[in-house]
């Protein structure tokens, strides 16, 4: 018998392939022709091209290479419903990787059910890789932030147990080179819920650690265990914790909405922490459904919102479930109410809060629902735009949505069945990789070469050239090409033995050539 899990999932795919009506229509274009073209197979390709960069072999379990001069990368393929305006420099940030509980649908890693390596990766509008990054295990959280005043990618990496993180964070220049890694203090491991950098260049992360706890006030044993949530604040510099607050001194597993089983109760969850505008943290608790105001001086909860021990009048539409990515912006709270798991919402919303702190008071502002209607079961987040759109990632739902103030998708792009990425966002990005462009190259069936250019996570390359001689050191120009989504393929027809490639700019300079190649 399929779980109410399973059952929701292939009733969305049913929706996607047969059409949705109405409020649906978004959906229904996922399997339209522009659908359709972003799971389009690799086109055929000829035997052993020389490829110009190292090529280490796939992850195991999928056997398909998609691109010549990258075999060693195997992103999910996207699919982009509404391929809204992205403005020149901006793009699309996500970590996909299989949803719990999920598997490959196909062994041959083609087509719909195309899942891929996991890993962090940045889109255009179209939905086409601009970088990819695999990892072994899973990433979380990728984004663009500021540390001594440069934007910096970061993102985290690691193992995750019954929706616990262990694992590292990373901090990355705009070379895509690490310049820093958090591992987490005070003898914990960093958990993949939450990746701040404050103005102070500290971090705000997240961890979890068992505690013997007396569970008897809600069904369990006296001599039980919990995991307390912890939040850190960690100098980047020197590792140092700066703050760290626990859950279990401040809030008592009664206002916990879930019941002891077997091993540590997860009576908190703790699953976002930010600076609130007058430097104080908001604590967002899954568990227990509430926003936590914590005093950073001592730690004290100055006030609630939601939950048992809610300290707000909640205006209608303002109450949430299980919720996601709390965020002070402006004058506004944002939350990603979920709604489940177990439902208690018939979808999930991106909200906009209007908190009166004074008179303790909450309004809706508004709620962005996506028009399949979509049910996150766990994460999500809501980001608002600096043109005052807001960005929705659906956590375990395969999608991540751009609404216009007035509600209207200005942009819908999927993941494969069974994808999910943590939280989505968008935001101007800069890269120029210090590695140099990689490419493949064979020779055609009509005397001439074949040539597939890539360079992973440059930005700012508009054109390719071909570049080819008798030998090494006496290359010349012999075509010259539009790039085309990550991968370009060129032709050429030179006598010369040696090939190489560079990746030009809108104004014709060269950003950076590849070591050439003989063929």
């Amino acid at each position: 018998m399929m779980s109410a899990r399973e059952h929701a999932r292939e009733e969305l795919s049913r929706r996607d392939v047969l059409g949705l009506v109405g409020r649906g229509a978004v959906g229904a274009a996922v399997t339209g022709a522009v659908g359709a073209a972003g799971f389009a197979g690799p086109a055929a390709a000829s035997a052993a091209p020389r490829v110009a960069s190292p090529a280490p072999r796939l992850t195991p379990g999928t056997p398909r290479t998609r691109f010549k001069s990258r075999p060693d990368l195997d992103p999910p393929l996207m699919q982009v419903a509404v391929p809204g305006a992205i403005a020149p420099g901006e793009y699309v940030f996500v970590t996909p990787s299989l949803a719990p509980g999920a598997s490959p649908a196909s062994s041959d890693q083609s087509g719909p059910y195309a899942t891929g390596q996991p890993g962090a990766m940045i889109l255009d509008s179209h939905g086409n890789v601009v970088w990819f990054h695999p990892v072994r295990g899973v990433a979380t959280d990728l984004q663009v932030q500021s540390y001594k005043g440069k934007p910096v990618l970061t993102f985290w990496q690691g193992a995750i147990v019954n929706g616990i993180g262990y694992g590292e964070a990373l901090l990355l220049d705009s070379t895509y080179q690490t310049i820093a890694t958090i591992k987490g203090g005070n003898g914990l491991r960093t958990d993949l819920h939450e990746l701040v950098v404050t103005p102070q260049d500290t971090v705000i992360v997240t961890a979890y650690a068992e505690r013997d706890a007396d569970l008897s006030a809600v069904g369990g044993p006296s001599n039980g265990k919990v995991f307390d949530s912890v939040a850190q604040e960690i100098d980047v510099a020197t590792g140092d914790v700066v703050f760290e607050w626990r859950s279990f001194d401040h809030v008592p597993v009664t206002e916990s909405y879930m019941k002891p089983a077997k091993g540590a109760f997860d009576y908190f969850h703790i699953n976002s922490v930010s600076i609130d505008s007058d430097g104080n943290f908001l604590i967002s608790s899954r568990n227990t459904w509430t926003i936590y105001k914590v005093r950073r001086a001592t730690g004290a909860i100055i006030w609630r919102l939601g939950g048992k021990g809610n300290d707000f009048e909640m205006g209608p539409g303002t109450h949430f479930y299980w919720q996601h990515h709390v965020r002070r912006v402006g004058g506004l709270l944002t939350v990603f109410d979920d709604g489940a798991t177990p439902p208690e919402e018939p979808h999930s919303r991106a909200l906009l809060l209007a908190l009166d702190e004074a008179a303790r008071s909450a309004r809706l502002r508004r709620a962005y629902v996506h028009p399949a209607g979509l049910l996150a079961y766990y994460e999500g987040s809501v980001e608002i735009l600096p043109n005052g759109h807001v960005f929705v990632g659906w956590g375990t739902e395969p999608y991540y949505t751009e609404f216009a103030p007035d509600g209207s998708v200005v942009l819908d792009g999927r993941f494969p069945t069974n994808v999910q990425s943590y939280r989505a966002f968008k935001s101007a990005w800069a890269g120029a990789p210090s590695s140099p462009p990689a490419f493949a190259v064979d020779r055609d069936a009509v005397g001439g070469i074949a040539v597939h250019a890539s360079w992973n996570g440059a930005t700012a390359v508009t054109h390719w050239q071909v570049l080819a001689g008798a030998g090494p050191s006496s290359l010349e120009p012999v075509a010259t090409l539009a790039r085309a989504r990550f991968e370009t393929a060129m032709t050429a027809r030179t006598t010369g033995s040696y090939v190489a490639v560079s990746a030009l700019d809108a104004k014709g300079r060269r950003l950076g050539t590849s070591a050439p190649v003989r063929i």
